[in-house]
């Protein structure tokens, strides 16, 4: 077959603008983010545990579909051995799969190609978008910087990969629109490749959102400009676009479908108001500098706490830049009013209206559930509320990032007050007037970051050699890397993540792990092992103590679930603790465990001999179900005495309090433990493996009780039920307390 040159250099020449574009917003994004291009083999941005997962997830996808010839959307490599869903998680399959060859050169480079190729591809593709629209390359140019240099994009760059990659959003914009107002088919199918390109490049919350754009927009134009559009023709475009996404779709959908319904549910677990209002967008921060803007930086400190954090309902939550900045820039909102003045006046808002009406409402929508201004949450519902009842569609439970709609629209105002100071202009003025405008809006937007803000701002993605080395050792294991918990000093799950990153040299599932949508059944897994525990309250106490309702040996215990989770290793992460805390930890280890490896990095202990000897050989008891335990002072709610403070920590809550206990035979035990009642002289029913054992009359004193009971080989489990409470307490979950649980062998 004969290449046509020809048409060959056309094309080209058709497309040189495009090319030139990219090339422009590569340059200045590779300038702006020096620090990443000078490292771009060896560091990323310091999004902590977010970007972790991410480097995860460009390796998990392709490891599943070309080694374990498997589904990415379900893996047992994570929260072992329960598993980790990822149908709604943040993967990116398709940079994943993209990016492989990349990967074995470096994962760092193929996670920065992405974070720079993002970043220009954004601006391109917006300045089609915009010159579509208003017909003017210079102002087109200045939206494509507005949208791929918005700070909610860079805040977003800093830890989310997924919302890093947003360039696909303008395109379908672009098709979808032409897609209205014109009858060609290809425009359609190009729609619909966008939207398979931002669902699966992205994320399927950007899938979500740009689906409710769509209809919204459909709907707005139809309203507007409805003698402008052939219903009958748009009608059958947008048929021939959802064809194209069904088909583009049908793979993914085909991996998805067995974990679909359960990533759902757990999905609507983790959204509701006070989540929401966490990730919302304050009202002030659409109008104060971002907090990684390099030359506003610490001016931002001054008001993070009242536009970053939250205080809602009683409760501090922490600062939050990566999902609520939305700075829209001084100089931007000029232009944007520019804009709409003289379409006004000139076109009676022909080509503003439309974007002004998006505008509102998704400025309204990234408000969240209630309107917060600076550090008022002033109880005034948004949009957001509505959102929020529409079934499937309502999983976005980010507010913050629906902005991101907000910023094309305002791009395109903003490229319509520029299009006007141009008017009549000549070239040379039109490029110095876009050079200057180029150069405030960056300022407002970046800045340039310099030592030691720059190095803030990145970190190294080097796995130490030690996890390449249990990644050589032959059999199936799991790990438990120490904290096998987040760490709440730790930014975002720092340590966890870092963890879930090195699982792409060992190869071997990890007890634990870092998701951005965890599920309680995941985190019980971990904090049944007492060690997981103790290792997180180090950061609390300077010492290995382990709350629980049942006293025993904990080490025991910890045994068992190494041996159920079949964990050959156990390594700590010495960045995460104190040297004090780092020399209980090693000193705990090797009692139980024999001498351990020590590198710069890492702990590392094998688990082999002492599992082998200790491992089920005595009764292990462990409390299942909500773990809620306070303080003995909690005792003044059931005592009619004087307020004991000096109890051990008790189990309290709600009625049904269950236990395992694991023998490794059959035999009698004799089970004591103190119990309290707010409501005296009422019975507590002791279930062993489903068949009522005993009654005990508790009374509104502590009290120690003890009976009986025949344990089977294997696991039991013994069931504490106090029937016909009435709640007659203070707080409502309070029916009975019980502590220092022991269970003893009869002999």
């Amino acid at each position: 077959m004969r290449v046509n040159y020809g048409n060959v250099k056309e094309a080209l020449k058709k497309y040189k603008p495009e090319g030139r574009m990219f090339l422009i917003y590569l340059a200045i994004s590779m300038v702006l983010f020096w620090y990443i291009a000078v490292n771009i083999t060896s560091a990323v941005p310091k999004g902590y545990g977010d970007v972790y997962q991410s480097m995860f997830n460009l390796w998990w996808v392709p490891y599943a579909i070309f080694t374990l010839h498997a589904s990415p959307y379900f893996t047992n490599l994570l929260y072992y051995p329960v598993g980790a869903n990822f149908v709604t998680q943040t993967m990116s399959p398709l940079a994943g799969i993209l990016s492989w060859p990349i990967q074995q050169i470096s994962p760092a480079l193929a996670y920065n190609l992405l974070f720079f190729l993002s970043f220009a591809l954004s601006g391109v593709f917006m300045y089609m978008l915009a010159d579509y629209i208003i017909g003017n390359k210079y102002a087109a140019f200045i939206a494509g910087l507005i949208f791929a240099f918005s700070p909610m994009h860079i805040a977003q760059a800093q830890a989310h990969l997924d919302w890093t990659i947003i360039e696909f959003i303008p395109l379908f914009t672009l098709f979808f629109l032409k897609s209205m107002f014109e009858e060609k088919k290809r425009y359609p199918v190009y729609a619909g490749i966008c939207f398979f390109l931002l669902t699966f490049m992205g994320d399927i919350e950007q899938g979500i959102m740009v689906f409710l754009f769509a209809i919204l927009s459909f709907v707005i134009i139809a309203i507007i400009r409805r003698k402008e559009i052939k219903i009958r023709n748009v009608s059958l475009n947008m048929a021939y676009m959802i064809i194209a996404i069904l088909i583009l779709f049908a793979p993914f959908i085909y991996g998805m479908l067995p974990h679909l319904k359960a990533a759902l549910n757990e999905t609507g677990q983790l959204s509701n108001i006070v989540h929401n209002m966490q990730w919302s967008d304050n009202l002030a921060s659409f109008f104060l500098p971002s907090y990684y803007n390099a030359f506003f930086h610490n001016a931002s400190l001054s008001y993070a706490n009242q536009t970053y954090a939250l205080s809602y309902q009683g409760s501090n939550y922490a600062i939050n830049v990566g999902e609520r900045v939305s700075y829209i820039g001084y100089s931007v909102l000029i232009l944007m009013a520019l804009g709409i003045y003289y379409d006004y006046k000139k076109n009676r808002m022909k080509h503003s209206l439309f974007w002004i009406i998006i505008f509102a409402i998704y400025f309204l929508l990234a408000l969240g559930p209630n309107i917060e201004a600076y550090s008022t949450v002033t109880g005034i519902p948004t949009l957001y509320s509505i959102y929020l009842q529409i079934p499937y569609i309502n999983i976005i439970r980010e507010p913050g990032r629906l902005d991101l709609i907000v910023t094309i629209a305002t791009g395109i105002l903003a490229a319509l007050g520029f299009a006007h100071i141009l008017h009549n202009k000549e070239e040379k003025k039109k490029i110095m007037y876009t050079a200057i405008l180029s150069v405030i809006i960056l300022a407002e937007y970046v800045g340039f970051a310099l030592p030691p803000f720059s190095s803030q701002l990145i970190m190294s993605s080097t796995i130490p050699a030690e996890y390449y080395q249990i990644g050589n050792v032959t059999g199936n294991f799991s790990v438990l890397m120490l904290p096998s918990l987040p760490l709440s000093g730790a930014n975002p799950a720092e340590y966890t993540g870092a963890e879930t990153y090195y699982i792409t040299a060992t190869k071997r599932p990890l007890v634990g792990g870092y998701t951005g949508r965890t599920n309680s059944t995941q985190s019980l897994s971990v904090s049944l092992i007492p060690l997981s525990e103790q290792a997180q309250t180090l950061q609390f106490e300077p010492n290995l103590g382990y709350a629980s309702p049942i006293s025993q040996n904990v080490t025991n215990e910890t045994l068992l679930f190494l041996a159920l989770y079949n964990t050959s290793f156990i390594t700590v992460l010495r960045n995460a603790y104190s040297q004090s805390s780092q020399q209980l930890l090693y000193s705990y280890l090797t009692s139980a465990f024999g001498q351990g490896v020590v590198t710069n990095s890492s702990f590392v202990f094998s688990t082999k001999q002492a599992l082998a000897e200790h491992a089920g050989r005595s009764i292990v008891a462990y409390p299942t179900g909500a773990m809620s335990w306070v303080s003995g002072a909690l005792i003044c709610y059931f005592s009619t005495g004087p307020c004991n403070q000096t109890l051990e920590r008790m189990w309290v809550g709600s009625n049904y309090r269950g236990i395992i206990v694991y023998s490794p035979n059959n035999t009698g035990v004799s089970i004591t433990t103190n119990a309290i009642t707010y409501n005296g002289n009422s019975e507590l029913y002791v279930y062993v493996n489903g068949a009522l054992q005993h009654n005990i009359t508790l009374g509104r004193s502590d009290q120690e009780y003890s009976f009986n009971a025949i344990l089977k080989q294997g696991f039991n489990q013994l069931a504490l039920y106090q029937p016909n409470s009435t709640f007659q307490s203070p707080n409502p979950y309070l029916t009975f307390g019980v502590y220092n649980i022991t269970f003893s062998p009869i002999k």
